[in-house]
C-alpha cells in the first residue's frame, strides 16, 4: 500500500505505475487530495517495477510532477509540505 499525506496548501494527487508477473501495465490513482486529506492505493501482491509519481495542481486542474520514485518498501507513506512553487516531499512521520 503506498500513502500520500497533503500537507501543502494545494491539491495533489497520488499516481502508481506497476506491472503485474505478466508484464502488464496498469495504473492506480488516489484522486484528488486536498490540503490535510491522506489517501491510499493498495497495489496486489504481483506488483512488479513501481514507479510512485506525486503531482500537484498548479491552477484549475494544470498538474506537475512533484516527486517521481520507485518503490523502496512493501508499504510506503509519502508526506507532501508547502506550497504551490515550494514543496517539499518527505517520508511519513
Amino acid at each position: 500500500m503506498i500513502t500520500l499525506q497533503n500537507r501543502a496548501l494545494m491539491n495533489t494527487r497520488l499516481r502508481v505505475l506497476y506491472t503485474d508477473d505478466k508484464c502488464e501495465p496498469f495504473l492506480a490513482e488516489s484522486g484528488l487530495l486536498m490540503t490535510l486529506q491522506t489517501k491510499s492505493v493498495r497495489l496486489p501482491i504481483n506488483a512488479q517495477h513501481v514507479k510512485i509519481i506525486v503531482e500537484k495542481d498548479l491552477f484549475a486542474e494544470k498538474w506537475r510532477v512533484a516527486y517521481n520514485g520507485t518503490l523502496n518498501n512493501l508499504s510506503e507513506c509519502i508526506r507532501i509540505t508547502g506550497a504551490t512553487f515550494s514543496s517539499k516531499i518527505e517520508p511519513c512521520k
